[in-house]
């Protein structure tokens, strides 16, 4: 298992009482910064690449009864977006072109900002996957015993 697995098959047998910050941090965000759009282009393709692969772990760790994460893509005439969902929760991760500039956005459920705001990295991806599972309120099952 990869050490995204293992953190989504700690976190489903965890209390959920127990579900601390620690275990489930929200994502470190940036204010959105214009940066130029094949960058921006290039970033956003990373970071959807990325996401599909962390859900697919994820989901393969989820049991089979639970419901599972989804991955939608949205392709508009200026924007790149893909959402992330779970038990009716999303998050939203954009790149919008304009004028010659791309800048990202991330929108959702727990994530409201008064100032477009983007994550920080890619690295920031696997931690909004389980801070969405966690705050979907996630079924929780006990560890089997050996």
């Amino acid at each position: 298992m990869t050490p995204f697995m293992m953190r989504i098959a700690e976190l489903v047998g965890a209390d959920p009482d127990e579900v601390t910050d620690e275990i489930a941090p929200m994502p470190t965000t940036r204010i959105s910064q214009r940066i130029a759009t094949s960058t921006g282009a290039d970033k956003q393709v990373a970071i959807r690449s990325l996401a599909e692969q962390l859900l697919c772990e994820a989901n393969a760790v989820l049991p089979a009864s639970d419901e599972h994460l989804t991955l939608t893509d949205e392709t508009l005439p200026h924007e790149l977006a893909f959402t992330v969902g779970y038990r009716g929760r999303g998050a939203r991760v954009s790149t919008t072109f304009e004028n010659g500039v791309a800048y990202g956005r991330l929108v959702g459920d727990g994530f409201e900002s008064d100032v477009p705001r983007e994550l920080d990295s890619p690295d920031d991806l696997p931690d909004l996957l389980v801070r969405l599972l966690v705050e979907s309120g996630m079924p929780h099952h006990p560890a089997p015993s050996r």
